[in-house]
């Protein structure tokens, strides 16, 4: 369902906004606290700024920080931001779009389905993730080998 890219924004979204709002984060802490590629975050880090989700700043205080407040930011405008919208207006069976007018034959269950999915994902917003990350459910997976991990799971308040 989710691209490689949309899971790796939720993942540096979520651990963005579990830290301390006044402090910027930097890519290779976020690559190295969640075991991700860093030249493959970058290029998600740049997307997020370009799609407004992220602010960038250069220099010794720079780093990455979110550029509106968590629980404005809602799952759904992550993923159809990275993704589009294919998803929610895919034919599951056929390779083209199916319609009212000309429906395959599970056009109907799919359509309630993709409206719930919908409707769960535009329901979420980043503030539920991190509330659900402190309340230590595993919603991201930390690399236990690296070394700014304790400062983070001190902010996120889960140590």
């Amino acid at each position: 369902m989710l691209s490689k890219t949309s899971k790796y924004c939720l993942q540096a979204l979520i651990l963005i906004a579990s830290l301390d709002q006044k402090e910027s984060v930097l890519a290779k802490q976020i690559a190295g606290a969640l075991s991700m590629p860093k030249d493959y975050l970058n290029k998600v880090l740049r997307i997020l700024v370009k799609e407004k989700f992220l602010t960038s700043l250069k220099g010794p205080q720079g780093g990455f920080s979110l550029a509106r407040p968590s629980h404005d930011i809602t799952i759904y405008d992550i993923i159809t931001a990275i993704d589009g919208t294919e998803f929610f207006d895919s034919c599951i069976i056929r390779p083209d779009i199916c319609d009212e007018n000309n429906p395959c034959a599970l056009h109907d269950y799919w359509r309630r389905i993709l409206s719930q999915i919908r409707t769960v994902l535009d329901s979420v917003t980043l503030a539920d993730l991190v509330k659900e990350l402190k309340c230590g459910k595993r919603v991201l997976n930390f690399d236990d080998d690296y070394f700014l991990l304790e400062k983070f799971k001190q902010q996120i308040g889960i140590l």
